[in-house]
């Protein structure tokens, strides 16, 4: 019994050893296969992207800057001029919807219910304004002129989930609508009302306030939601943040973002707000400048971007210098501010194996750094390719990657490209690209030269052993 017993022993030490010199022998040969590295040159470059940079005013098309957002305020009273039937057709031709989606351009929505002005008016309908028992306060102030409603009445509560409903229905699956900001309460939909000396106009509790942020959050369930400030179920239901003071240091880094970092008590309603300091991981931080053109002069320019920098702006507008022509004084820190903005992927290495057969398959390895202060919102697909000498395409890839994971930093990635056995001998070119789910095409600049026609990126070579041709 005991010899057999050894034998066995022995027999499984034989067993196990040959084992590892066979794997060993794998590994050290898989080490073997050469393999090659290429570093394209970054570019310098502004990148008019998807989702970022400047936001122009959608009623007009007339900036001289880059841009790819536009900016729709609309008003109660201009959606639904009588109860029950809302004017789309008249919105979407005022905001140039139809000229938008062609040029690229997605647009930021906000829902305005009160906006001052310079005349005295109201930005809710007339048959709603007699619904509630004209329940509101008519204001002059120097923020302007106007009405804000009573936002505790019951039926304006009943109305807005109706309304929004219904903006839903129509937006909430179309590409061209990009964010939509919770405006509806408020001056301008910022979420505050005039409460001192020249007015005293109360501001909702949370209790209802939440109604009016509720609907927003049970009806646009497929596009990213944007609160003026942190709320709970802002926190709560992962959204993302405008600030429409940027620039000033006071409203922003004292305010804005302590808000968002160490959370506040409400000045309206003296309800506490919890922090919401990872908001921009996972949505996005938007607003506008405070003032058009001051916080891009060169004495203001390095706040500005520390600002940028501390509150991972994505876009600013429609209150930009989008309408500043090229080359003028404020185009180099325009330049700057846009280039630290939003996201900026930059591929700083690929490598893979010298040689492959056709047939066989391309170990490709990226390494990508996001020089920005935002990640990208979107789950869009990466793309690698095997081009030939022509720069026709013959093989592709799609690495399971989450492009939405890349926050400021370094990242890395993998793919197996599947070479074609057809392919005859040659040297092709691996392509790197981020794919619009939309049309199937590459939709995001890398900041990077060797940008082909066809918006992919040209990166190193490899040599194939194929069929002569």
């Amino acid at each position: 019994m005991l010899i057999c017993r050894w034998f066995l022993s022995i027999f499984v030490v034989l067993v196990i050893g040959a084992t590892a010199l066979w794997l060993g022998r794998g590994l050290y040969a898989d080490a073997l296969v050469p393999r090659i590295s290429y570093s394209p040159v970054e570019s310098e470059a502004v990148l008019a992207n998807p989702y970022m940079g400047f936001v122009v005013d959608a009623r007009y098309d007339e900036a001289k800057q880059p841009f790819r957002l536009a900016h729709a305020n609309f008003t109660w009273s201009e959606l639904e001029p009588v109860k029950g039937k809302y004017a789309f057709d008249e919105i979407e031709s005022k905001y140039n919807f139809a000229h938008w989606k062609k040029k690229g351009v997605k647009l930021v929505v906000r829902v305005i219910l009160d906006y001052p002005r310079e005349e005295s008016h109201m930005d809710i309908p007339e048959w709603l304004y007699f619904e509630t028992g004209k329940k509101g306060v008519w204001y002059d102030t120097d923020y302007g002129k106007g009405f804000s409603p009573d936002y505790n009445q019951t039926s304006l509560i009943r109305n807005h989930e109706r309304l929004i409903a219904a903006l839903a229905q129509r937006y909430n699956n179309d590409p061209l609508i990009a964010f939509v900001q919770l405006g509806s309460l408020g001056h301008w939909g910022e979420w505050h009302t005039r409460d001192d000396k020249q007015a005293r106009i109360p501001f909702p509790r949370r209790a209802v306030s939440d109604q009016y942020a509720g609907h927003y959050v049970k009806y646009f369930s497929e596009k990213p939601l944007l609160m003026r400030r942190p709320h709970a179920i802002a926190a709560k239901n992962g959204l993302g943040l405008y600030n429409d003071a940027f620039g000033k240091r006071d409203a922003t880094v004292d305010g804005f973002l302590r808000w968002y970092t160490k959370g506040y008590t409400s000045w309206l309603t003296q309800e506490k707000e919890p922090a919401m300091p990872n908001f921009w991981t996972k949505a996005p931080s938007g607003g506008e400048f405070a003032e058009e053109k001051k916080f891009l002069r060169d004495s203001a320019i390095e706040e500005t971007l520390r600002q940028a920098r501390l509150t991972h702006v994505s876009w600013m507008g429609p209150n930009a210098p989008s309408l500043e022509k090229p080359g003028g004084e404020l185009q180099k820190n325009i330049d700057r501010f846009l280039k630290t903005i939003g996201y900026r992927f930059v591929i700083t290495k690929e490598s893979h194996e010298a040689k492959v057969k056709a047939g066989g398959v391309l170990n490709v390895s990226i390494d990508v750094r996001n020089r920005g202060v935002a990640p990208f919102y979107f789950r869009w697909p990466v793309e690698l390719t095997l081009s030939d000498q022509s720069g026709q395409i013959v093989a592709f890839a799609k690495p399971d990657t989450d492009i939405r994971k890349w926050l400021p930093g370094a990242h890395h990635f993998a793919a197996k490209l599947n070479v074609p056995a057809f392919l005859p001998t040659g040297e092709y070119v691996v392509n790197a690209a981020i794919i619009d789910p939309e049309d199937g095409n590459p939709g995001v600049d890398f900041a990077n030269e060797g940008k082909r026609d066809d918006g992919r990126y040209a990166l190193g070579t490899v040599a194939v052993n194929g069929t002569e041709k």
